[in-house]
C-alpha cells in the first residue's frame, strides 16, 4: 500500500476514532449511526476540467435539534505546501456545489504544521479582500505523543508521527504501542495497518531493534509474542518490497514531471514560480498524465488548469 494511501485508509476506516481523538467537539455533534462515505471524485471544470479526487468525504446527520446533514472532508498531506489552502478551498467549493450541504474541512499534515489549529485561503482584487476561507489543520509532528498514546489504538499508532521527546525510553514506548494495538478489539486487517504505521514511522537503530526483540520475548509481553513476531517478519519484508516499489514509482512520476515542465516551457515560454509550484504539487501519475494529454491541444496555461495568479494564492494563518 502506498504511503499516503495507508493513512487515508486508516483514517477513513477509523473516522469516528479520529474525530473523537482530535476534534471531540465536532464528534459530539455527529450521529455516527448515519455515517455514509461518499464518492470522492470531483470535477473542477465541467465538462473538460482536470479530475480531482478528495481523500475522505463522509456524510452525517447531527444530534442537536432538527437533524441536519453535514459533510466531513479530510485531506492527508505528506507535508505543508503553499498551494494547499487554495486546493482546500477548491474542494470545499466543489463539495458545496455537488452536495449542497455544509462541510467541515480538515487537512492532516504528516510532517510540518502547527499541531491542532486553522489555516486560511484569501483572495483579493484591486486592494480589496473578497474571500477568506478557513479550514482545520492538524500537524501531527507538533503534537505530544505521550498525550495521545493512551487514547486508543489509533492514538498509539499516530503517536509514531508525533513529538516523542517526553515519552522516555523509545524501545519500551514502541513495545507498548505494538501491544496496545495488537491486543485491541480491532479486526486483524486494521491491526495490520496500524502496526504498519508504527513500523514505518517509528524507526529504531539496530541495537534498539535487538533490545525490542528481547523485551517482547519476556513474560510481560507473553500474550502478544507469537502474533508480534509474525508481524515483525512480515513487515520487514513488506518494508523492503514497499521501498523498491515506491522508488520505481517516484522515479516514473519525477520523469513525467520533468517532461511536463520542459514541454510547457517549450510551448508557452518561461514559467512563473506559481506555475512550477502547481506542477510540483500534482500528487499522482494520473494527474501528470492528464496534463501531458491536455498539453497537446491546450492553447494556454489556463486551459491546463495550471495558471498562477498572485491575487488568489492561499496563505496559511499565522
Amino acid at each position: 500500500m502506498r504511503h499516503d494511501q495507508l493513512f487515508k485508509t486508516v483514517i477513513g476506516k477509523l473516522l469516528r476514532e479520529f474525530l473523537e481523538l482530535f476534534y471531540p467537539e465536532v464528534a459530539a455533534r455527529l450521529n455516527f449511526e448515519t455515517l455514509r462515505l461518499l464518492d470522492k471524485e470531483l470535477f473542477a471544470d465541467v465538462p473538460d476540467g482536470p479530475k480531482r479526487e478528495a481523500d475522505i468525504v463522509a456524510e452525517f446527520q447531527t444530534h442537536a435539534g432538527e437533524p441536519e446533514v453535514v459533510l466531513i472532508h479530510i485531506e492527508v498531506q505528506a507535508r505543508t505546501e503553499p498551494e494547499i489552502p487554495r486546493r482546500m478551498f477548491h474542494y470545499y467549493a466543489l463539495l458545496s456545489l455537488r452536495y449542497s450541504k455544509p462541510a467541515f474541512p480538515i487537512v492532516v499534515y504528516l510532517r510540518g504544521g502547527e499541531g491542532i489549529g486553522e489555516e486560511e485561503y484569501r483572495a483579493s482584487l484591486f486592494g480589496r479582500e473578497h474571500l477568506r476561507f478557513r479550514f482545520g489543520a492538524l500537524g501531527l509532528e507538533r503534537l505530544p505523543a505521550s498525550e495521545y498514546a493512551g487514547k486508543g489504538p489509533l492514538g498509539w499508532a499516530l503517536g509514531a508521527l508525533m513529538d516523542r521527546s517526553s515519552v522516555g525510553d523509545p524501545v519500551r514506548f514502541k513495545a507498548s504501542m505494538l501491544r496496545e494495538i495488537l491486543e485491541s478489539e480491532l479486526d486483524v486487517e486494521m491491526k495490520r495497518l496500524l502496526v504498519n504505521v508504527v513500523e514505518t514511522h517509528f524507526k529504531l537503530d539496530s541495537e534498539q531493534k535487538e533490545e525490542l526483540r528481547r523485551l517482547l520475548a519476556t513474560e510481560e509481553y507473553k500474550e502478544m509474542q507469537e502474533t508480534e513476531m509474525t508481524y515483525f517478519d512480515e513487515l520487514e519484508e513488506q518494508g523492503r518490497q514497499k521501498g523498491r516499489e515506491e522508488g520505481r514509482e517516484e522515479g516514473r512520476e519525477e520523469g513525467k514531471r520533468e517532461t511536463l515542465l520542459r514541454l510547457m516551457t517549450s510551448k508557452f515560454g518561461p514559467l512563473s514560480e506559481a506555475v512550477v509550484l502547481r506542477v510540483n504539487a500534482l500528487e499522482s501519475g494520473k494527474e501528470l498524465d492528464l496534463c501531458l494529454e491536455r498539453l497537446l491541444t491546450a492553447r494556454s496555461l489556463d486551459e491546463l488548469g495550471l495558471e498562477g495568479r498572485d491575487s488568489d494564492r492561499g496563505s496559511p494563518s499565522p
